[in-house]
């Protein structure tokens, strides 16, 4: 019987001593299961790096399926009134598409969460909601209900300013996402300009940063339509004068916010101007553009190699923005394109990496088609 109690305790011990190592273990899956258990995250688990995913609803049914590529899928969206009101529209409603239903359920199983996109692109409807409790408690409590029924694991609010970078650093917004994040929905991301950074206080920004569980910044379009010269859309460094990428991290490690909430989303994407010149950052022609997925100028450089035409297309590199673009004529127009590449957007996660940031994330699923090589490069951190 001695041993018998003796082998029992040297069991206890063994087990105690194993909860208590192991004891900072994460559990992510909302169904309860250990998601290292399942699956290695793309970047390395053990950096705890986070990998964000933006599904915009035009794009369910158009992707390949997801499992282990990203941690947090962003169902984006379901648009907000000022009166707090959630709006059921033909895109809002693919909440409940078959496809979408699957591809959820398959970030589930692979030990990823789910989140529900709210989004409101109008400056006044958002200083309307923002200015009535009695807007934000009617919202508050719509999310609630949506939560309990459609079992998403946190709210990702994407409310854009379009006048104003830095009206999403008030008192107000700061203490409605606050509130959100007191109310039990989940986990609570906003997304945020570069400028919003860029212009932003120091002790606006930390308290925003301290008002969410992660705070994504759009490391995108600092060239996009309308404006008068081509260029790439996610520049690591630019010319004197120029917003880039490289001044947003600085700032954000200069000021020592907490970086492990702060989430770089990248574009699969570029833009096509047409130009009056082939040079570099040409000037565009305007009232002509049209975005330009991964997949697609893949596709424009991959079918102009099978054709043996080496004189129409040119592709190129610019080593200050990181940035490849190519230059064509059609119709006896010239036309440029800035994109991202394997090249372009190892530098970016590389940045993520090498400073510790919380996070990645893509802007937007789909865009890359059926290339795997983005998931290929997230394999190989």
């Amino acid at each position: 019987m001695k041993k018998v109690f003796l082998g029992l305790g040297l069991f206890l011990i063994i087990l105690a001593g194993y909860f208590y190592w192991n004891g900072n273990i994460e559990i992510l899956n909302p169904k309860g299961t250990n998601p290292s258990a399942l699956w290695a995250s793309p970047l390395d688990r053990g950096a705890s790096i986070k990998v964000f995913g933006f599904l915009p609803t035009w794009m369910i049914g158009k992707t390949i399926e997801y499992t282990n590529e990203v941690d947090y899928l962003i169902f984006l969206g379901v648009e907000v009134d000022e009166k707090g009101n959630l709006i059921w529209d033909g895109q809002s409603k693919k909440i409940n598409n078959e496809t979408y239903l699957k591809q959820k359920d398959l970030i589930w199983k692979n030990g990823g969460k789910n989140i529900l996109g709210i989004k409101l692109f109008t400056d006044e409807k958002i200083d309307s909601l923002m200015a009535s409790i009695e807007a934000q408690n009617n919202l508050i409590n719509q999310l609630k209900t949506l939560r309990q029924t459609e079992k998403f694991d946190g709210i990702n609010v994407d409310f854009e300013y379009q006048g104003n970078p830095t009206a999403v650093l008030s008192e107000k917004m700061i203490g409605f996402m606050a509130k959100l994040k007191e109310s039990g929905l989940g986990e609570i991301s906003l997304d945020v300009f570069v400028n919003t950074i860029n212009k932003g206080s120091a002790e606006q920004i930390n308290s925003l940063i301290n008002s969410v569980d992660n705070l994504i910044i759009m490391a995108y379009d600092f060239h996009r339509p309308g404006v008068d010269y081509a260029g790439a859309v996610a520049p690591m460094q630019s010319e004197v004068g120029d917003r880039n990428i490289m001044e947003v991290v600085e700032k954000i490690l200069s000021l020592n916010f907490d970086k492990e909430k702060i989430v770089m989303v990248y574009p699969l994407y570029g833009y096509e101007w047409k130009t009056y010149t082939k040079d570099f950052e040409a000037p565009v022609i305007r009232g002509w553009y049209q975005m330009a997925s991964w997949n697609r100028v893949n596709e424009l450089i991959k079918s102009e190699s099978l054709s043996g035409s080496s004189s129409n297309l040119m592709v190129n590199w610019d080593e200050l923005s990181m940035t490849p673009w190519v230059v064509f004529e059609e119709g006896g127009e010239i036309h440029q394109i800035y994109f991202e590449n394997e090249r372009s957007l190892k530098a970016k996660l590389d940045l993520v990496k090498q400073n510790q940031l919380g996070g990645v994330g893509f802007w937007a699923l789909g865009y890359e088609g059926e290339d795997k090589r983005v998931w290929e490069i997230m394999k190989s951190f």
